[in-house]
């Protein structure tokens, strides 16, 4: 059995990895800046760790600028301090899961475990303070399965709504093709109780 304690996020840790990883593909910050929306003097910015993120803005920057999800940017992480390097068949016990947050601190987003590449999923759990809303955009086709922990939440996918209580699941299929003039699915997670809400979602493919 092997307990890994995961590394701390931090501006300075994320600004070195998005850094390695932009050198690594050989990008400029110029390319970057185009395909995510923002000024290339920000994504100096951050590079430099003279900016804070929030998960929105990370996720914005590796799915636009990398074609990355969050879940594989830790994993190739992991696999450069060598966490998966060893004997796969050894149980793993993962410490201290990779923890985000929303500019506000409202909305707490742990990749639970990271891509597994080979079953093609992503485990994620969403933390809702009240009145507080997951929003976010995909562009591909992918299924959600997931599960409400504590509280109760609505889900928006366009003009649709639906509940979902504590102890319930929900299974979703999105696909972008059949979006008319529009590839991207805008998919809204709110916390409809008075207390926080916690939600465990899966993933397939990996698209978070």
């Amino acid at each position: 059995m092997k307990v890994l304690k995961l590394p701390e996020l931090d501006n300075e840790f994320i600004a070195r990895q998005l850094k390695a990883l932009r050198l690594s593909t050989d990008k400029k910050i110029a390319e970057i800046a185009e395909a995510t929306g923002y000024a290339p003097s920000y994504i100096s910015l951050i590079e430099n760790g003279k900016r804070s993120l929030n998960y929105k803005i990370l996720r914005r920057i590796l799915l636009y600028g990398f074609d990355e999800t969050l879940s594989s940017f830790f994993s190739k992480i992991l696999d450069d301090e060598g966490t998966f390097s060893e004997n796969a068949s050894i149980p793993r016990i993962y410490k201290s899961p990779f923890k985000l947050y929303n500019e506000d601190k409202t909305v707490t987003i742990q990749i639970l475990i990271p891509t597994d590449a080979s079953r093609g999923i992503e485990l994620v759990k969403v933390t809702l303070s009240e009145g507080s809303t997951f929003d976010e955009e995909f562009t591909v086709d992918f299924k959600i399965q997931g599960t409400v922990l504590n509280g109760a939440i609505e889900i928006q996918l366009h003009e649709q709504k639906f509940k979902v209580l504590q102890n319930e699941s929900f299974s979703i299929s999105i696909k972008t093709s059949s979006q008319q003039n529009n590839s991207l699915w805008n998919l809204k997670i709110s916390n409809s109780s008075k207390d926080t809400s916690e939600i465990l979602l899966l993933f397939t493919p990996p698209v978070f």
